[in-house]
């Protein structure tokens, strides 16, 4: 497997997925060419232009806007999960291509997590609940039953969110927010119970 990304969060992957029983190959690096040659965690820094075809790989950045960095390799990689063996992942759930599940998170059943998901470490998603693409839910978020996120959403740490409601695509959940309503797209809220503090942003 390749990383795509060189910092902290990369490391972290790297000892998920050396939890995981998987081998990590080399991280990829696409904003500073000067870390390409180099080392991380005893693994090479590859350019992202010597990503090698047929790529397995994960994107490790926990910013929304990783999708920049998935494209410039899209048409060489093969997106993979990253599941670490201390996850639950109950019958009836499918993730997406791409998606990363860490340690001690809990996904009930018949939920959908779109492709290049990334879900942190304790996070707790209920069942019948639909996840778009490229989003991020951070350690310790609880999200309820029933629930729908838009693409590019990112639900701080430590969030709660009630059943039955819908997140906007690239809206943001601030860290502790507790989401008694829906939240429309592009939308910051936060406090408990949440309200909109922005509106028109894009989600970290």
């Amino acid at each position: 497997m390749y990383l795509l990304g060189t910092g902290l969060l990369a490391e972290e992957l790297f000892a998920v997925a050396m939890d995981a029983g998987i081998s990590v190959s080399a991280f990829i690096e696409n904003m500073d060419p000067e870390r390409a040659g180099g080392t991380l965690c005893d693994r090479p820094i590859l350019w992202v232009d010597d990503f090698p075809e047929g790529g397995r790989c994960v994107c490790a950045l926990s910013t929304t806007k990783r999708t920049r960095f998935i494209e410039q390799v899209r048409d060489r990689a093969e997106f993979v999960n990253l599941v670490h063996p201390s996850a639950t992942i109950l019958p009836g759930t499918t993730l997406g291509a791409g998606t990363i599940v860490s340690v001690g998170v809990v996904i009930a059943s018949n939920t959908r997590v779109g492709e290049h998901v990334f879900v942190n470490r304790t996070a707790r998603i209920g069942h019948h609940t639909r996840i778009g693409d490229y989003c991020t839910i951070q350690p310790g978020a609880n999200i309820a039953g029933a629930i729908e996120i838009g693409d590019r959403a990112y639900i701080g740490m430590g969030a709660i969110v009630l059943e039955r409601r819908r997140i906007g695509s690239q809206a943001t959940v601030a860290a502790g927010a507790l989401v008694t309503r829906h939240v429309r797209d592009r939308t910051l809220v936060a406090g408990s119970p949440a309200r909109t503090k922005k509106t028109d942003v894009d989600a970290p």
